[in-house]
């Protein structure tokens, strides 16, 4: 898998305060890859855009909890799944009933006892941040925001924890400009065409290209954009969607309100 390289071809502002759109952080493609869900963690709302960030308000969703971070798409385009931050908790919801399905704790699956110690009984902010389905095998995986990045990998109904990995820089997750302690882990997106993971920091302000089944970072590739505008890389990245057919790379900034598209080459 050679090196590959993101080129920036548009930037959107769907910052939209009528509808709670403030501080996007999830994000994740539709079943056909020509639109885009994201929610917003003061809100209980999942919005659905096209892929220039024109929220269509007949296509979202409402929920019964707000602070939801990350956000997926089962592999049959039926159902998405929601992470909420403070409870740990995994959400689904039927996209055609629009009912949440269910609401379940980390703490509540089975081998929830061989990763407890990674999760403080007083949460402390840093809980999970990403969700995204491996299409393979239709397995979910979670992140750990921080203290410490973890990756956990549930089966396909959210019941179980089959596997967890730390992300730390014996595995490559590391930046020479953020301290090993202080790097952080925001949203993740999985790549079929390659069976690996898309993971996004929102301090690195970069991806992190990482194989599951090798454990180890492939590349990582700095969130550039124009070096005339104020800031040279995406402030506050939190949500990551990779269309790996298209070759088109999504990312949400939570602290402008902005999508931006990237060209994946290579």
């Amino acid at each position: 898998m050679g090196p590959f390289r993101l080129e920036l071809i548009s930037r959107h502002n769907i910052r939209d305060p009528g509808l709670g759109l403030n501080e996007p952080s999830g994000l994740t493609l539709n079943a056909d890859g020509t639109g885009l869900y994201t929610v917003s963690d003061d809100t209980k709302a999942i919005y659905c855009m096209d892929l220039e960030g024109r929220v269509s308000t007949s296509e979202s969703l409402f929920l019964s909890v707000s602070d939801l971070e990350g956000l997926a798409l089962s592999r049959d385009g039926q159902q998405l799944f929601a992470v909420q931050e403070d409870s740990n908790t995994v959400i689904s919801i039927d996209l055609a009933s629009r009912r949440e399905l269910q609401h379940r704790p980390l703490a509540e699956m089975a081998n929830y006892a061989t990763v407890a110690m990674h999760f403080p009984a007083k949460p402390d902010n840093k809980g999970l941040e990403g969700i995204t389905v491996n299409s393979a095998n239709q397995n979910v995986f979670v992140v750990k925001e921080a203290r410490p990045g973890l990756l956990i990998e549930l089966d396909a109904d959210c019941g179980t924890i089959l596997s967890s990995r730390l992300l730390s820089e014996s595995n490559g997750f590391s930046h020479p400009r953020v301290g090993p302690g202080k790097l952080d882990f925001s949203g993740l997106s999985y790549d079929s065409q390659r069976d690996t993971l898309w993971i996004v920091s929102d301090k690195g302000q970069c991806l992190f290209h990482y194989d599951w089944n090798r454990d180890r970072v492939l590349q990582r590739l700095d969130l550039m954009l124009d070096p005339e505008g104020k800031s040279k890389r995406v402030r506050k990245a939190e949500g990551i969607a990779v269309d790996s057919e298209r070759g088109r790379v999504y990312v949400v900034s939570d602290r402008d309100a902005e999508l931006y598209v990237f060209q994946l080459h290579g």
